[in-house]
């Protein structure tokens, strides 16, 4: 993937589209194509979102992006979103154009990250590593019941790290940390169980994936936190890095 010499640290984007695409193509089999102008992720009918092909602007330039995305060979009724990305949250202005190119904004927000070696706090929670097939079936057995899944494929992959937290012997909550790009680890996931999101169930699995990252020689840890976990990623000193604004065709939905 090129630089975009108008961001910053374009490196916290092309991490993080790395590392998601990876568990992806680990779990669903799909596939990222980088086209020059645009990145694609091919879902086809995997179980992840409710379209079928998701671009990234690699390009600042709208009108080279949208002209790209067009001759991209869709399928029939095949559905996509277009994520573009900002150096400041001020620095939104390209938004406007894709809107005149027919795009309309479906979510915006900040990608955070945190350079690591900076000391960690005592985890409140019991937070470990899974590596064995038992584990994860014995996790999933008390996280399906909100609807969590760990896909065994994900086991003894080298750059996928999964971790849970316990209470009451059973599993109240997992995290997911991808190494697949140079220096720069990315959270895949962040899940706690209901019963267990007022405590410090987050931020333990939050702080012990950043002292893995470290351990595995990491330079930062990067992710984009839910509204929920917004408050507790601030505490913990995560700052944005990058902006990026999702955008759909706005006659899809007509």
């Amino acid at each position: 993937m090129r630089a975009r010499r108008d961001i910053q640290n374009w490196w916290a984007v092309q991490a993080m589209i790395a590392s998601y695409n990876h568990v992806y193509s680990v779990v669903y089999d799909t596939t990222y194509h980088d086209l020059g102008a645009i990145g694609v992720s091919a879902y086809g009918n995997a179980p992840i979102a409710a379209y079928q092909n998701e671009f990234f602007a690699l390009d600042p330039d709208p009108q080279t992006v949208v002209q790209a995305v067009r001759a991209y060979p869709h399928e029939p009724y095949a559905r996509h979103v277009l994520n573009v990305f900002f150096d400041t949250i001020s620095d939104s202005g390209p938004t406007a154009e894709y809107e005149q190119l027919g795009y309309e904004p479906v979510r915006s927000g900040p990608l955070l990250g945190l350079e690591l070696g900076a000391s960690l706090r005592p985890n409140a929670y019991p937070v470990r590593p899974v590596k064995m097939l038992r584990e994860v079936e014995l996790a999933n057995q008390s996280l399906a019941d909100e609807g969590e899944y760990i896909s065994p494929k994900t086991l003894r992959q080298e750059h996928i790290h999964t971790f849970i937290a316990e209470a009451n012997g059973q599993a109240a909550g997992w995290a997911q940390m991808v190494t697949i790009h140079p220096k720069v680890a990315y959270l895949n996931q962040l899940f706690v169980m209901k019963g267990f999101r007022r405590g410090q169930m987050g931020s333990s699995l939050l702080q012990r994936a950043q002292m893995d990252a470290a351990v595995l020689g990491m330079d930062h840890l990067v992710l984009i936190p839910s509204d929920m976990a917004a408050e507790m990623v601030a505490k913990l000193g995560y700052q944005a890095l990058v902006y990026f604004t999702a955008l759909r065709p706005r006659d899809e939905h007509k």
